[in-house]
């Protein structure tokens, strides 16, 4: 039997879809005497990325979806970052705190790449289902409205209001259903191997690894690092 045709594309939001403006996290930090680089992040995300997985892959195997999987992630992120820099004791607190308003600002997660309007308005006119499936807060619709991104998505799941964050795979079920698709007819795309293609995997999906820091080189499943490179996967 041939394997069934892709009939519906799902992405993540953050690092996949939209990105930190790096910039202005970086000038913010030099105005209060930190000095920081583009690979200070990236190499904080690579870091944080792997021991989120050493931790979260065995508990997914045993059929066990631990809560504050985000805050792991973003621990460990920051306990990374602030060694990279340097930061003195007596200024870890402040800086951290700092840190976390900074990321938490949708202001910040604002840059689209110049290359994803035109890619996801060609998916839409090849006639793909189109969803987006994000563990956010409650408020990443109107972050897309406001990018100019929404309208090319059918389905907008924020764990937020959905109830369901995840891995679990509640959340790509329900994604599933709104598309009218089987997991086997679907792909989803995330930035975080054992969240985002591990509870793909869960739910029947095939989970696709937005790599674009290198933090999964021997990952065993697709990877890409730009969006525009799920062609050759939807094609294939």
């Amino acid at each position: 039997m041939s394997p069934r045709r892709i009939r519906a594309v799902f992405l993540d939001a953050g690092n996949t879809l939209v990105f930190p403006r790096l910039e202005d996290l970086i000038a913010d930090l030099k105005e209060h005497g930190h000095s920081a680089t583009p690979d200070d992040f990236y190499a904080a995300e690579r870091v944080a990325k792997q021991k989120l997985d050493d931790w979260l892959w065995p508990q997914i195997r045993r059929g066990k979806l631990p809560k504050q999987i985000d805050y792991y992630y973003w621990s460990e992120y920051l306990h990374e970052f602030t060694r990279r820099l340097g930061v003195a004791e007596s200024e870890l607190g402040e800086l951290t705190k700092r840190l976390v308003k900074s990321f938490q600002n949708l202001q910040l997660w604002s840059r689209v790449m110049p290359d994803t309007p035109a890619f996801l308005e060609g998916l839409v006119a090849q006639g793909y289902f189109l969803g987006v499936i994000s563990n956010s807060t409650g408020t990443l619709e109107g972050q897309l409205i406001r990018l100019g991104l929404a309208r090319y998505f059918q389905a907008i799941l924020d764990s937020a209001i959905v109830g369901i964050q995840k891995p679990h795979p509640g959340i790509f079920k329900l994604a599933l259903q709104r598309a009218g698709v089987e997991g086997s007819e679907a792909v989803f795309v995330g930035d975080t191997y054992a969240t985002d293609v591990g509870g793909a995997q869960l739910a029947g999906l095939t989970g696709v690894l937005m790599d674009g820091v290198g933090a999964y080189p021997d990952a065993a499943c697709p990877r890409i690092s730009s969006l525009p490179e799920l062609a050759r996967i939807l094609e294939g």
